[in-house]
């Protein structure tokens, strides 16, 4: 009998995470397992999750409260290790402040089940904006949107196609993958699956919509970067691109994947990029921006590069 986790990051979202718990809760293919890391909320929403589990008695649901900020992509990372040990055939990611429809893992795993060639079944959304500082996601936009299940492309950059919470993982990908996820690195989980899955031809996403994504000011994937950050901010963007080709490399090994090659030329193409930033090398990095032009996904990444090295 098929089994499945859920795995879900927290942080301040007494007000709306109990819509999102109903949502799990009431799935026709009922998780055997809901794994939940509070990232040190300051408002109550460890409370309000454990008493959410008490009052329906809820056999395999947990909340554990981290010692000290990881910050969400660690916080996703931990989750992630902590799944490692569970008896599971499937694993689905889950924000905090999202509304599943009732049928999505259903349809997901019945997906994967018929198709054993597939890692990683993302899903379209619905969406709804609340609040005029939300930022609206742009999905990437497949060519065979109108056939039930679009492959992603074999695309080295580093970028997503779906939010993480659309994903069905088979479980003994995520084991692979997070064996070399280790703790110096830092990346985006939903970026990190879905670009290796890409690579290896085993990642999906189901033309359909599986649940509401609510967009608000506090969404944490709207804080993208941008000109106006700061110095800091750039170099922590460059060690999260690095982290995600450090594990793509290591897997691509562990597969004998006849891509390593050129997945190997990104890492080292991104530790030169890291490094010239940190060491603020003006002449490397314009050099960079002009011979290893391929490397980037796009003008405006070259661009910053250039414009950041004089900020401080």
């Amino acid at each position: 009998m098929v089994k499945t986790a859920v795995l879900m990051a927290t942080y301040n979202g007494s007000q709306f995470i109990e819509k999102q718990l109903d949502s799990i809760r009431k799935q026709t293919l009922a998780p055997d397992y809901v794994l939940m890391r509070d990232d040190c909320s300051t408002d109550d929403t460890v409370e309000v999750v454990k008493n959410y589990i008490q009052r329906y008695n809820l056999s395999g649901w947990s909340i554990q409260k981290n010692n000290f900020n990881l910050g969400w992509r660690r916080n996703f990372r931990q989750l992630m290790l902590d799944i490692v040990v569970y008896d599971v055939d499937y694993v689905f990611f889950s924000d905090q402040d999202d509304i599943w429809y009732l049928d999505k893992n259903e349809r997901q795993v019945t997906v994967m089940e018929e198709r054993a060639d597939i890692d990683l079944l993302s899903s379209d959304i619905d969406i709804e904006i609340t609040g005029q500082e939300a930022t609206v996601p742009k999905n990437f936009e497949f060519v065979d949107r109108e056939n039930k299940l679009s492959q992603y492309p074999k695309d080295f950059s580093y970028h997503n196609y779906r939010q993480g919470w659309t994903f069905c993982l088979r479980k003994t990908f995520l084991d692979i993958v997070v064996k070399y996820y280790t703790e110096e690195l830092i990346t985006s989980h939903d970026n990190l699956m879905a670009g290796i899955s890409g690579i290896l031809e085993t990642g999906y996403n189901l033309n359909q919509p599986v649940g509401l994504h609510i967009r608000h000011g506090g969404n944490a994937s709207g804080n993208i970067l941008g000109l106006h950050s700061n110095y800091d901010r750039h170099i922590a963007e460059l060690h999260i691109v690095k982290s995600y080709y450090q594990v793509l490399v290591s897997v691509l090994k562990e597969k004998k994947s006849l891509a390593l090659s050129r997945a190997q030329a990104y890492l080292d193409f991104n530790r030169r990029r890291l490094t010239n930033a940190k060491q603020k090398k003006f002449f490397a990095t314009l050099t960079q921006m002009v011979t290893d032009g391929n490397y980037y996904d796009s003008l405006t990444n070259r661009l910053r590069d250039a414009i950041f090295l004089f900020k401080k």
